[in-house]
This record gives C-alpha cells, sequence and structure tokens, in this order.
C-alpha cells in the first residue's frame, strides 16, 4: 500500500540536512532559470519543514485538506458553507483571504494549535473571533465537523499579491489532500493547471471542485473537463460541480450544492483505512519528487557556480597581468627614470666614476667609501624617490588591475548584481598606498639587511663598509632596477652607465656570485611583497563574490543532501 520508507530516522535527518542545505544557499545571479529554481527552492523547504517531516513523525494525525484555487472561485463560500457558519471572510473586494483559516472538530484542535514542530511550523498560530492580520494560520473549532479531519481555506494561487500567493502554495505542499477549486468560465486558464501539474508529479491526492456553472451547463462542463483532465495525464479524480444558486442570508451555499463534497470528506474521515490511504499516498509521492526538484536548484547552483568562476577567472586576468607589468617595470628600467637616477648621480659622482671603469678594482672601492662617508641624508633621500617610485607604480597596477576587473564583470552574467552590492571596487582599497609604502620600505630594509649580511661574512669589507650599508644598498636596488628595456631617448645612455657603475661597485665588494645571488634574493622579495598586496587588494573581488553567491561548497553540500536522502528512501 505505502512506498513509505522503513528507516524513518534516517529519513528525517537527510530532510533536515537537505532543508538546510536548501537554507543556505543563495541563488543570487539572474541568470536563465534561475527564477523558477528559487521557487522550487524555497517550495521544496517548506513542504520539508511544514509537511514532510511533521507529517512522517505522526501518521495518525487529522487528514488536512486544502482548499485553493483562483480569485473568485468561491473557495471561502464553500468553506463556510462546510463548517455550517461564516468562519472565513468572502466578498468581491480582493483580496479576501489573507490570514489562512483552519477548521476541525475540537477535538482535533490540539493537532494544529502549536506551531512548534507540527504542520506549517513556521506560521504563528491565532484562534477567536475577528479577522486577524499579517500571515498567520488562524484555528477555529467547528463542532459539526466529523473528527480526524480538517480543512484549510488558503489565499488565491494568482492572488494580486505576491506574499499571498506564496502563501497559497505554501499551504498547498502542507495539504495531505487538495480540494482544488475553479470555475465554468476559468477552469481552462493556465495557472490552476500548472498546480494540477505539480499536484500530479508529486502523487498528492486531489478533487476538482468546479463552482458557479450556469443552470443546465454542468452536463457539457463537467465531461469537458474530465477529458482535459485524462488528456494531462490524471485517473479517478473527483469532479464535484456546483451550479449557481441563491445564498442563504448570511452568504452560504444551499446544502444540496455541497452534499457529495461532505459525504467524501466525512467518509475520509470516518474510516482510519481510507484517511491513512489519502495521507500515505500524498506523503510518499511528495518523498518521491523530492531529488528531482532538488536536482533543479542543484543545476541553477552549478550554473551559478559556473558563473562565479568565470568572474573570478576575470579578476584573477586583470591581476595577473598587474603582476607581470611589475615584472617588466624592473626588468625594464622604467624605475630609473628622472628622480632616482639624479639623486642617485648625485650621490654617487657617477660622471666621474665612469671615466675611471678601468683602474683598479681597490681603487673603486675606495671611491665608493670616499663618495659615501658622512653623506647619510643624501642616502636617505635616494630612499625616498625609490620608495616614491615603487610606491606610485605599485598604487597604479592596482588601478588598473580593479578597474580591468569591473570593466569584464560589467560583461559577464552575475557581474553587474555583484557590483551593485559593492561600489568600491573601480580602484584599489583606500588602504592599499599605505600598505604599499609599508612594504616597500619593509623591503628595503630587507635589501639592507642582505647587505649587511653579506658584508659580514667579508672580514676585509666588513669594517670598512659598516657605514656605507645604505649606499651599497641602494647600489643594490639600481641593479636590480637597472635594465634599459623600457628607458627611452637620452635616458638609455645614463641609466646604462649608472647601472654599469653599480655593477661594478659591487662586483668589487662582494664579486660577481655574490652580487647575482643578492640581486635575486632581492628582486625575488619584492616580487613576493607585491604580488601579497595584489592578492589582498583581489581578495575584495571574491569577497563580493561570496558574499553574493557563497562559497562554492554550498553546491558541494547540497549534492551530498541529496544523495544521501536518496540513499534513506
Amino acid at each position: 500500500m505505502s512506498d513509505a520508507p522503513n528507516n524513518l530516522d534516517g529519513t528525517e535527518a537527510a530532510l533536515r540536512r537537505l532543508s538546510q542545505s536548501l537554507s543556505d544557499l543563495p541563488l543570487v545571479f539572474d541568470l536563465e532559470g534561475s527564477d523558477y529554481a528559487r521557487a522550487v527552492a524555497t517550495e521544496l523547504r517548506d513542504q520539508i519543514d511544514d509537511y514532510l517531516i511533521p507529517r512522517m513523525k505522526r501518521l495518525d494525525a487529522p487528514l488536512l485538506a486544502v482548499m485553493g484555487g483562483s480569485t473568485g472561485s468561491g473557495k471561502s463560500t464553500i468553506t463556510n458553507t462546510l463548517a455550517g457558519a461564516v468562519v472565513s471572510r468572502s466578498g468581491v473586494i480582493r483580496p479576501t483571504t489573507m490570514a489562512p483559516t483552519l477548521i476541525c472538530h475540537p477535538e482535533d484542535a490540539s493537532w494544529f494549535a502549536s506551531d512548534d514542530g507540527g504542520v506549517l511550523a513556521g506560521l504563528p498560530r491565532v484562534t477567536g473571533d475577528g479577522e486577524p492580520s499579517g500571515h498567520v494560520l488562524k484555528i477555529t473549532e467547528v463542532g459539526t465537523m466529523t473528527p480526524g479531519l480538517a480543512i484549510i481555506d488558503a489565499p488565491d494561487i494568482d492572488s494580486v499579491a505576491q506574499a499571498n500567493r506564496e502563501l497559497a502554495t505554501q499551504l498547498l505542499a502542507s495539504a495531505d489532500m487538495w480540494l482544488f477549486t475553479t470555475t465554468a468560465v476559468r477552469y481552462a486558464d493556465a495557472v490552476p493547471w500548472d498546480f494540477l501539474r505539480r499536484a500530479r508529479e508529486r502523487g498528492t491526492a486531489l478533487s476538482i471542485i468546479i463552482n458557479r456553472i450556469p443552470n443546465g451547463a454542468a452536463v457539457e462542463v463537467v465531461p469537458h473537463l474530465a477529458e482535459m483532465m485524462a488528456k494531462a495525464g490524471f485517473t479517478d479524480v473527483p469532479i464535484f460541480p456546483i451550479e449557481d444558486a441563491d445564498l442563504t442570508p448570511i452568504g452560504l451555499l444551499p446544502e444540496s450544492a455541497v452534499t457529495e463534497i461532505r459525504e467524501q470528506l466525512e467518509g475520509l474521515a470516518a474510516s482510519a483505512d481510507e484517511r491513512a490511504e489519502i495521507i500515505r499516498q500524498t506523503l510518499d509521492g511528495a518523498l518521491r519528487s523530492v531529488p528531482a526538484r532538488a536536482a533543479v536548484v542543484h543545476t541553477a547552483a552549478r550554473n551559478q557556480d559556473a558563473a562565479v568562476a568565470e568572474l573570478k577567472g576575470a579578476v584573477d586576468h586583470h591581476y595577473s597581468e598587474a603582476r607581470e607589468d611589475l615584472q617588466r617595470a624592473l626588468t625594464g628600467g622604467t624605475l630609473l627614470r628622472n628622480e632616482v637616477l639624479d639623486r642617485w648621480q648625485e650621490l654617487i659622482g657617477v660622471n666621474e666614476i665612469l671615466g675611471r671603469l678601468q683602474s683598479f678594482l681597490g681603487r673603486i672601492r675606495d671611491r665608493l667609501t670616499a663618495a659615501v662617508t658622512g653623506r647619510v641624508a643624501d642616502t636617505q633621500t635616494v630612499q625616498g624617490e625609490i620608495t616614491n617610485t615603487l610606491e606610485q607604480l605599485l598604487v597604479d597596477l592596482a588601478d588598473n588591475a580593479a578597474l580591468g576587473a569591473v570593466g569584464s564583470w560589467r560583461q559577464l552574467p552575475g557581474g553587474r548584481q555583484t557590483l551593485a552590492a559593492d561600489t568600491n571596487l573601480e580602484r584599489s582599497s583606500p588602504e592599499f598606498r599605505d600598505r604599499a609604502a609599508a612594504e616597500v620600505r619593509a623591503w628595503q630594509e630587507e635589501v639592507l639587511e642582505l647587505v649587511r649580511t653579506t658584508a659580514q661574512g667579508k672580514r676585509n669589507l666588513a669594517r670598512g663598509l659598516a657605514f656605507a650599508v645604505n649606499s651599497v644598498g641602494i647600489a643594490l636596488m639600481i641593479v636590480i632596477f637597472a635594465q634599459t628595456g623600457g628607458v627611452t631617448g637620452g635616458e638609455v645612455a645614463v641609466a646604462g652607465g649608472t647601472a654599469t657603475v653599480s655593477q661594478t661597485l659591487l662586483n668589487a665588494i662582494f664579486g660577481e656570485q655574490a652580487v647575482r645571488d643578492l640581486a635575486q634574493t632581492a628582486r625575488k622579495g619584492l616580487l613576493a611583497r607585491a604580488g601579497s598586496l595584489l592578492d589582498t587588494d583581489s581578495n575584495r573581488f571574491l569577497e563580493a563574490l561570496w558574499s553574493q553567491a557563497g562559497p562554492p561548497e554550498q553546491t558541494m553540500e547540497l549534492e551530498n543532501a541529496i544523495e544521501t536522502f536518496e540513499a534513506s528512501l
């Protein structure tokens, strides 16, 4: 009779995990199919929490039938007639039903009165007379109702208010049985049939009420609707016609209009076996439908992950270009323009030394020592120019990378949405310049420490160069920067000559191999610090992405949750 899972505890745990995964997954990008996937995710999560878990735990709870349908189909009037009293507001002003009303026998009220873990746990409960406001579930006890059955009058599925449409969907997903209501002029509309297809796909127990049929037209309308139902794949679905009739003074239909509906409902309520059959039919169908519905959400999540990966790739591309531009600047002579060259030439007396390059290396070393003795202020000036030049270069590189990434994002799916949430990405971060200056200064100290360490290994140099470490360190920086590929015009000869002097001086002091090792180590240190700065700046884009779309691990968690649920059935 039933395909209900035997491992109820395992299935319940798997459902809770799946519900949490659906809640944690933000499908925020407006991609193809994302609107539908978001609706599926919300509906599935609500059904898990509001119906599947509570119903699995209490199969003996009263059968819950939801009266749902289109605007003006007379749901509230039919509900009131079945109750024998006005329990749900009806009228011509739309929407009439905003707070759904649940009617049940007083003996069954305790099943539905609590919003703690029961059916529709997310809806607060209210009781008593009067029209409640907001989305709450009004519990009304009706002594004439048969125990074992409850009916909810739901908002319109096509309500002008979106919140009401969403609530109607939530209520129908929480029903053991649908009492789907339409009219003689609207039974072929698209919206009702969309809901009916959902009922068929999920195996939901279903009855159709076709209301407001002109007198004598039922013989045509009912067979036509039955034919449409059969073509759509529905079998053995009861159809209850209600012809136009005058209402009673309090707004109820004649009892004869709802006799067949009442007999069906009271028969289900009176028979525990029939009631259990309906409950299990709907529960089993809903459980079987979960994997396919969750797969829709999973596909949308993977599509969003692909969009995120493309956006991340654009950021990586532009910041990788910034690193390459830095490499070119270090090997292209760019950093030896203008003030750096001028200050270094003033410090070392490059023109004089160029005329003595053929002299003994010892004399060159002596010249360096003489040139820098007592000129600490001059070395600080050169260091300052190097700091300013490097700092500005790094800021320019980061600004260009950020601007390029923003430009790419504007052309990619999800990019504009992410940029709208974070408007400060078009330039490097406000803290970048200060961080760049600090890293350059730290790198310069690192270079000077390299010089000190290397000099200490040469006893004949350590004493003589103790006071000239700054100048030697600057010479090493000049060697690192001094390729002429990026220098133009008259600067070529000057930069080339400056590099030659610096290289020759360093070779005289440390030896060629030591100089090569020093330069390589210092260059790697600068590139590492610059790379770290650019990584930190590019991370702003990733943080903006994750804040919108969430980390990709959430998609994997959803996939695992689906697999765990399937294994529990």
